[in-house]
């Protein structure tokens, strides 16, 4: 069967573990403590069955399956910062001029937002090392939005994302050693943790609640201000062709940039259409393309070749099988 997207199960947490550590940290949603994650897996899974109408904080964690083994992950949070807040920095222009110097001077000033309190999000983007260079990282990617295409009344818009932010190669990670590690006293990676575990009320609790001049930091913490890690930059590359856009939005833990888009405005959901099977067969003369049946516990997810004439639709036995879906079943279908 090709590989293909679908919900997460309770009995994937082994193979979803095996990702999370192989993640290196930093992705709080993917966290390596065992504990962590299985509940994380739980909760996901129960939003999955309990079918909501609207958005009301759900996480929805999807596994890429490959030969039955979970190769990768990306999700989709309906609405965050129900509870405690989604904080985040927005970089401000102030600019000054002294006419007795004739001096003119521009500052660049972090201020703690709440913009995006109440928006959806994507994240959790990853993807095994032994499935990377097959194209499959844009098949996570571009499955999240499928996914809200299918039910967009239960996803909150608009949407944003947050790419990891830059780390040197030892692990250092100057912006939080030059904020962070000041206001909650301790290192990067423990304050990952806890968050994952835990929750971010800690984070309202104790971050620095006034604008901080970027002019007042260190050298390479301002170099870090909006620098996604190296690792991050296909999926920044990837989010921006979908039509998300930077407007100086980073993390408050490393810095790194938020993106945000309308749903209406997202490239997949608004190029894609709902089409029905027509004719399976064993081989299919037609481009590639991605291909989504279901919703919710039932969505699934993949990329093959399709035949499109009308509202019409081809496809082979392997995506059949991989969408569990036959002969006059909705298939939803986009360009890839």
């Amino acid at each position: 069967m090709i590989p293909f997207m679908r919900a997460v199960r309770e009995d994937d947490f082994p193979g979803v573990h095996a990702l999370a550590k192989a993640a290196g940290g930093g992705m709080t949603n993917l966290p390596a403590d065992g504990r962590t994650l299985e509940a994380k897996i739980r909760t996901s899974a129960a939003d999955f069955a309990r079918g909501a109408t609207r958005p009301g904080g759900e996480f929805y964690m999807l596994v890429l399956s490959m030969g039955g083994k979970p190769m990768g992950t990306a999700a989709i949070f309906a609405s965050i910062g129900r509870e405690t807040g989604f904080v985040n920095y927005k970089i401000n222009r102030e600019f000054y001029f002294s006419i007795s110097l004739k001096k003119r001077f521009e500052r660049d000033v972090l201020v703690p937002t709440h913009d995006f309190t109440d928006c959806a999000e994507v994240g959790s983007l990853f993807i095994s090392p032994d499935a990377r260079g097959s194209g499959l990282g844009r098949l996570l990617a571009r499955s999240r939005y499928m996914f809200i295409a299918q039910r967009p009344e239960i996803i909150a818009d608009p949407i944003c994302a947050e790419l990891r932010g830059w780390r040197a190669a030892d692990g250092a990670q100057p912006f939080w050693n030059a904020v962070g590690r000041r206001f909650f006293g301790m290192d990067f990676e423990e304050a990952d943790a806890y968050n994952a575990a835990y929750g971010n009320q800690f984070i309202e609790d104790l971050m620095p609640r006034y604008p901080i001049y970027a002019d007042m930091l260190p050298e390479d913490a301002r170099e870090c201000l909006g620098k996604p890690h190296d690792s991050a930059l296909p999926a920044l590359k990837m989010l921006k062709e979908e039509g998300f856009a930077y407007n100086n939005y980073i993390d408050v833990f490393d810095g790194g940039p938020l993106v945000d888009s309308k749903q209406s405005d997202i490239r997949t959901i608004k190029n894609s259409r709902v089409l029905t099977i027509a004719d399976v067969r064993h081989a299919v003369d037609g481009p590639e393309a991605l291909l989504a049946t279901g919703a919710l516990a039932s969505f699934r997810c993949c990329r093959a070749k399709a035949s499109v004439e009308g509202d019409r639709l081809t496809i082979g036995r392997d995506a059949s099988a991989a969408l569990n879906a036959e002969v006059g079943a909705s298939v939803r279908w986009a360009k890839w």
